[in-house]
């Protein structure tokens, strides 16, 4: 415990300092935080090398970021764009996965046979990082334009089509269609969960607290990290899990509060 609490005081100090940097010659904080992490960590000074407080750190960070960009969303906004966002996802990410996998194959790398170098790397490429690019656009205040939805809306889908590879990735020698079948089923399951709960009985614990505001932020951050936990237990990851508990809570009158004091 000791050298986790070092280690997030490292991080801590190296991101704000390289942060001041990164706002006196005007580039993104985001990056200030990614060059923090490869300085301290293994590959840099190597001040912070335990594995177990990077990948702690490093999931806290996310489970607030996108906790609080999902309180940022408004779905029904997303949905009114929903055509153009299927369209644009689905052309990005099966015109990306196909040229990746041409190129690979061109270029000698083996996909077949019990080895599949050409389809990993093609699906690498067709990805993009969800939290980088969600963190630009707020940064920028585009998350709530248009081009800002259909942005986070092909991000969304990017991570549903991981999911679904992942689930069908440790039988690629012999396909099964059980294993797309069940990670449909468990993205639905906290999907559902999450707007029921949200829907029909947090409206009425958060009334009841709502002259203390520090419960209301205790809550939304127990909210958070129930919803967390139970993507994990569906073997999805606590990141989902976290940004639909953020959209679930986006209409709620203290949404702005809380977003105000998790940021």
């Amino acid at each position: 415990m000791a050298e986790l609490i070092h280690d997030l005081a490292l991080s801590i100090v190296m991101a704000w300092l390289l942060g001041v940097a990164a706002y006196l010659v005007r580039q993104p904080l985001i990056l200030a935080c990614l060059v923090a992490g490869f300085v301290l960590g293994p590959s840099g000074l190597q001040w912070v090398k335990s594995e177990h407080s990077i990948n702690t750190i490093g999931e806290l960070g996310l489970i607030f970021m996108l906790f609080m960009i999902g309180l940022e969303i408004d779905l029904k906004k997303i949905v009114r764009a929903g055509k153009v966002i299927i369209a644009t996802s689905g052309a990005q990410i099966l015109g990306c996965f196909t040229l990746g996998l041409m190129f690979f194959l061109l270029i000698g790398l083996p996909l077949g046979g019990g080895r599949f170098d050409a389809l990993y790397l093609a699906m690498a490429v067709t990805l993009s990082s969800t939290v980088i690019v969600v963190k630009v656009l707020y940064d920028k205040f585009e998350l709530d334009t248009l081009p800002g939805r259909i942005t986070l809306g092909v991000l969304v889908l990017q991570d549903l089509f991981v999911i679904l590879f992942l689930a069908i990735q440790p039988s690629l020698n012999d396909l099964q269609f059980s294993a797309v079948l069940l990670s449909v089923v468990r993205v639905g399951a906290l999907v559902a969960t999450a707007l029921l709960i949200s829907r029909y009985t947090l409206p009425h614990l958060f009334h009841l607290i709502a002259h203390l505001p520090e419960l209301v932020l205790v809550g939304a951050l127990a909210w958070c990290f129930a919803l967390a936990e139970y993507a994990e237990f569906l073997g999805l990851s606590r990141e989902m899990g976290a940004l639909i508990a953020g959209v679930s809570l986006s209409t709620f009158p203290y949404a702005l509060d809380v977003t105000t004091k998790v940021t």
